[in-house]
């Protein structure tokens, strides 16, 4: 049996702190709304079009549109 230790939550009020303390309250709140609203824009494409060379490259099966038995190699 083995056990998984999850990892731990990043803290991320210390470099948000940061950043209010620059640029202030304001300007970070109405960053972080348009960030979160605006997600759809920013999505990457659907893995379908992506070429089989590609999707090896990062780490995914290519799709197998070829003949799937020998016999059919003709």
């Amino acid at each position: 049996m083995s056990v998984t230790v999850p990892r731990p939550a990043r803290d991320l009020r210390a470099p948000l702190n940061d950043l209010i303390d620059d640029h202030g309250l304001i300007r970070v709140s109405l960053a972080l709304m348009r960030a979160v609203l605006g997600r759809g824009k920013n999505r990457a494409p659907p893995l379908d079009g992506l070429s089989p060379h590609l999707k090896r490259d990062i780490g995914l099966e290519p799709d197998r549109r070829g003949p799937t038995n020998y016999w059919d190699l003709r």
